[in-house]
């Protein structure tokens, strides 16, 4: 029997030898694999990131023309609204003169005696518009 013992024992020893060897080989394997994943992880994190603050870099770029497309138009609004202002007081101006010195200078522009302030300054308001702008803005 003692024989037996020995076998069962050197089979025992061997077994449990083969198994802290599969655990030491499964505790590596595990560990690579966690290695792995975690780096696939952080790339994967970092990818989200890049491609989260290039989406937020072209929503402000974009934001950015809308700002100034609405800035644009609000500038030619009111320097629009300005003109329009400017070129009531003409109106206004020119309907205050005495009739001699407002049809003299309708003389000048070669406008028929009797034209009224306003018809005249709508007529020549594409003329007067870029004097008039050069003169308020710039």
């Amino acid at each position: 029997m003692q024989g037996l013992e020995k076998i069962l024992q050197h089979i025992k020893e061997e077994s449990e030898n083969q198994c802290r060897e599969i655990a030491i080989k499964a505790n590596k394997e595990c560990e690579r694999i966690r290695a792995e994943y975690s780096k696939r992880e952080q790339e994967e994190y970092w990818s989200h990131v890049n491609n989260g603050s290039k989406d937020i870099e072209q929503r402000i770029n974009q934001l950015t023309e809308l700002a100034a497309e609405q800035a644009t138009k609000m500038l030619r609004t009111t320097q629009e609204d300005m003109l329009d202002a400017v070129l009531a007081i003409t109106a206004r101006k020119l309907s205050a003169l005495p009739s001699r010195a407002y049809n003299e200078i309708l003389q000048k522009l070669d406008i028929e005696e009797g034209c009224k302030p306003e018809y005249l300054i709508e007529h020549f308001r594409d003329d007067l518009t870029p004097s008039v702008t050069a003169a308020l803005f710039d």
